[in-house]
């Protein structure tokens, strides 16, 4: 049954990559080695060489202050590192896979946005998950003022956590048999126990955190919820 491929995500490690319009691959492909013999019947014969997970390219509008997204492409380029990614299916299926990035690339043209290009290289093998993990059943946070919109509910997946007006908040989340990593403006911070409260994270100023919260199970595709919160006084 076809699928549509609004809401498809490409994450860096938990974080997703802002503005995306377009995400091309996986491309994988594999090499031949041929195994011709005088027994053949006259037809050349064939066994599969080294397989090639191809490359992952992004297209969308720049954003210089998506700093764990686009920013994280380039800063990986410039340095050469190997990074973890997952493209994301709204659908529950997935990709993961490990890649370096290979180009980075903006332009500007008159009356025109900045366009952002990207180009990774697929190292290793790509995993393919097509079963989506069951996903938190409660999600909340603590912190003095604030309050969480929308309503929780495991099929949503973009949340704000505004009015807070204390200097820290912690998060609960409740989903069983599933691991759950919690990330602070895409920096690991902790796996959270099913039902109990994440150590405190400090907000002293005003403004926000993008908190990532990651629920997995093994062999399926993971489920990543977002939580904006916004300190305002």
């Amino acid at each position: 049954m076809a699928q549509l491929a609004m809401g498809t995500k490409l994450m860096v490690g938990a974080y997703s990559i802002a503005e995306l319009t377009s995400i091309g691959g996986m491309e994988l492909s594999a090499d031949t080695v041929e195994t011709t013999t005088l027994d053949s019947g006259g037809w050349r014969t064939f066994m599969q060489g080294l397989k090639d997970g191809g490359e992952v390219s992004v297209e969308g509008y720049f954003n210089p202050g998506d700093t764990n997204g686009q920013i994280a492409l380039y800063n990986s380029f410039t340095s050469g590192s190997l990074l973890s990614y997952t493209i994301l299916f709204p659908f529950g299926a997935s990709w993961t896979f490990s890649g370096i990035v290979t180009k980075v690339s903006t332009k500007a043209d008159l009356e025109d946005s900045v366009p952002f290009e990207a180009t990774i290289k697929v190292s290793g093998q790509p995993s393919l998950g097509l079963t989506a993990s069951a996903g938190l059943t409660g999600l909340s946070l603590s912190g003095t003022g604030g309050s969480l919109t929308p309503t929780f509910n495991t099929n949503t997946y973009l949340y704000a956590f505004s009015g807070l007006t204390g200097t820290s908040f912690t998060v609960t989340a409740t989903g069983a048999g599933q691991t759950i990593a919690m990330y602070v403006d895409g920096v690991f911070v902790q796996n959270l126990t099913s039902g109990v409260a994440s150590g405190s994270v400090s907000i002293t100023s005003i403004g926000s955190k993008k908190v990532t919260i990651v629920a997995n199970e093994p062999n399926k595709a993971p489920r990543v919820y977002e939580v904006t919160v916004v300190k305002t006084a």
